[in-house]
């Protein structure tokens, strides 16, 4: 590959997917990268900067670096020195080894930290679910999911989406005339048939390419789309929101529940915390309805009945956990809480007993194995080794859970298992009770398991899911 090639081949990588009125030149990513430090240059070189930590973490396209004289490996090295360790870690581990200098540590946090001390909060009642959750914000692919949702969410919020975009022949006209500066760009040689025509197409493609992969419609194309509208934006969340509902087994923050009332739907937003406001409303409307919802710390409770009727038309009660998940086991059981709390509980616990609630899967015919509960968790790793989650002393379980979070976070973060170790020896009521370094191996592997590879959903299944 001669010289031009090489050229040709960086602009092609460092431009992916960029409109070619915005695409850098050769002499524009030479001059950003004359500087050493990531703080010190413009926001458009700041973004090359990150294309170029991205594209190229491999041997073979930084040798097509070899044509462009002023980009040098000690440069290079400065450059990467001067983002912050969060951000190498997204670059993942070519560039530190390349560089031959230390794992790149993440910013630490304390294990009294707000996000562990919540996880050790949650009570025995919503345990289950919000471990599940905890899980689930953890995998890669959803991760990657949420940050796609804040990014379309934050969209439908900005004016110019929320204003159709496609000009009348009048008003295509008139900011002609008026020179438009978003017509002067792309459509000042048009005519108005040319315009709609194009303008048409544009939409036809946006809607293709989201039906073949939204996902990479949004990484790849959204922001080149130039008459991108609500309808798009609004199909991208309805199939994010599916998927993380349906395949992840989550309700992202924000996402608006129905839940039926009389004659009427009740819109309730997600917010995955806990509802402490206790809230009370009696109702009467021209038919006469009666309407209560009340906020507990447990639950939700609605109940509707007409004012001279004795049996209500809604009567339900919804979990109000700190998290919220699609827990596809549930199952509704008439309860008269009229009667004595020993019967209620013998009645309950003979139907979990006897009623073994079946998937989709296994009413097709396929049997599934049981699962372990929150307390037993375990795995194999690799290697064929056998890691149980057993209890600690001096700790409850939900201490011993959030103490899992936390080493899954840390040992992500490339924290030494000297500190961490310290940090949890630190938490810890008995201090004579200390964590030892195979404790930190067992939890990682656990965790690593359940949230990698989605096993978490197990826990609110019940089964193993077929491979």
């Amino acid at each position: 590959m001669n010289d031009k090639d090489k050229i040709e081949r960086v602009l092609k990588k460092i431009n992916k997917n960029m409109p070619l009125d915005n695409q850098y030149t050769i002499a524009e990513i030479k001059e950003a990268f004359l500087r050493e430090a990531y703080n010190q240059a413009s926001h458009r070189q700041k973004a090359l900067y990150d294309r170029f930590f991205t594209e190229f973490a491999n041997n073979n396209d930084i040798k097509l670096l070899s044509t462009l004289d002023d980009i040098t490996t000690t440069k290079l090295k400065k450059l990467y020195q001067s983002y912050t360790d969060e951000q190498k870690i997204e670059f993942g581990e070519f560039w530190f080894k390349r560089f031959r200098i230390a794992k790149p540590i993440g910013k630490f946090l304390p294990r009294n930290h707000k996000k562990y001390k919540e996880i050790e909060n949650f009570k025995t009642y919503e345990l289950t679910p919000c471990i599940a959750y905890e899980m689930a914000i953890r995998n890669q692919d959803v991760k990657d999911l949420l940050k796609k949702y804040d990014k379309i969410s934050a969209m439908l919020l900005e004016p110019a989406f929320k204003n159709n975009r496609y000009f009348t022949k009048n008003n295509f006209d008139n900011a002609k005339e008026h020179k438009i500066q978003y017509l002067l760009k792309e459509y000042k040689n048009l005519t108005f048939e040319e315009y709609e025509q194009l303008i048409f197409k544009k939409i036809n493609t946006y809607h293709k390419l989201i039906k073949e992969d939204y996902k990479y419609f949004i990484d790849n194309y959204i922001d080149i789309c130039t008459e991108l509208c609500m309808s798009e934006l609004e199909l991208l969340i309805e199939k994010i929101e599916n998927e993380l509902i349906n395949n992840y087994l989550i309700y992202p923050t924000g996402y608006i529940r129905e839940i039926k009332s009389h004659g009427s739907i009740i819109h309730e937003t997600i917010t995955n915390e806990k509802k402490y406001t206790k809230e009370f409303k009696l109702d009467g409307n021209s038919e006469g309805v009666i309407s209560e919802h009340t906020i507990y710390d447990e639950f939700i409770k609605i109940q509707t009945l007409y004012a001279n009727s004795e049996k209500y038309s809604v009567n339900h009660i919804f979990p109000n956990f700190h998290r919220q998940v699609n827990d596809q086991n549930q199952i509704t059981i008439p309860i008269n809480l009229s009667l004595p709390l020993e019967e209620i509980k013998e009645y309950i616990k003979i139907v979990k007993e006897k009623i073994d609630i079946k998937s989709p899967i296994e009413l097709l015919g396929e049997e599934l194995v049981k699962t372990d509960n929150i307390t037993n968790m375990k795995t194999v790793n690799g290697k064929g080794k056998k890691f149980v989650l057993d209890a600690q002393k001096g700790k409850k379980t939900q201490q011993k859970l959030a103490d899992l979070f936390y080493i899954y976070d840390m040992k992500k973060k490339n924290l030494p298992n000297d500190d961490i170790i310290r940090e949890l020896n630190y938490s810890i009521p008995d201090k004579n009770v200390t964590v030892s370094t195979n404790t930190i191996k067992k939890y990682f592997e656990i965790a690593k398991d359940y949230i990698e590879n989605t096993r978490y959903k197990e826990l609110l299944t019940g089964k193993v899911s077929p491979k």
